[in-house]
């Protein structure tokens, strides 16, 4: 970015030309390369679009007794509404919470509220580093289950150690229903050897339910 000056009878000139941005701010007027566009509708995000609004339709759809159910299952699995507003709004949040877990994993939508958070699940017993594309986990029971399958979320991997929030981790796979152990996972970034990352494991069931993640750092 570059301050300019004005020749005698220009005073300013805002806007973009010939790729260059021009403008005024309280250290004057200014020049800068002007931005390139960022495409946000990226495959990602138009899917993840197209399913909330699928996953709202379903339960507005759905009768005042269903969402009355949803609601009671909210309030008894500790899940409000926005600003805590009505059972309705409450129901709905409880519906999202599981629904579009099972919706993203590819599984139906759920009228009937399923049981109360969270769900059993397996016991992950070791994560273990493959090759920088391949992470293995044992668990028990194994096979999993017929209505069940796991899933692993990942960090950004990098050389050195960082402080990783849950916000951080990004689904890698979910495995078929069912699977058994030892099951490997295909990692979303590449986990470099030598490198750290962090992860979550846990089960999901058909109804979107989840058990409490299990974390490994590696």
């Amino acid at each position: 970015m570059a301050n300019i000056v004005f020749l005698p009878g220009i005073t300013e000139f805002i806007g973009s030309k010939f790729g260059i941005t021009f403008d005024r701010s309280q250290a004057g007027n200014y020049a800068k390369k002007r931005p390139s566009p960022i495409n946000h509708l990226t495959n990602d995000r138009m899917k993840l679009r197209t399913i909330l609004h699928a996953t709202n339709a379903f339960y507005w759809k759905m009768t005042s007794a269903q969402r009355t159910a949803w609601g009671t299952w909210a309030k008894n699995n500790g899940i409000t509404g926005p600003f805590g507003m009505t059972k309705q709004q409450a129901g709905c949040a409880g519906f999202f919470a599981v629904e579009l877990n099972a919706k993203l994993a590819g599984d139906s939508f759920y009228i009937t509220p399923p049981g109360n958070l969270p769900l059993a699940g397996v016991t992950f017993a070791t994560l273990t580093w493959i090759d920088p594309n391949t992470i293995r986990a044992t668990f028990a029971p194994s096979p999993a289950g017929a209505s069940n399958r796991i899933y692993l979320r990942q960090a950004h991997p990098g050389p050195g150690v960082r402080r990783w929030s849950p916000v951080d981790g990004y689904i890698t796979e979910r495995s078929g229903l069912n699977p058994t152990s030892p099951h490997d996972f295909q990692t979303h970034f590449s986990h470099l050897a030598g490198w750290h990352c962090r992860y979550w494991t846990a089960t999901q069931e058909t109804t979107g339910r989840r058990s409490v993640e299990k974390l490994f750092d590696l």
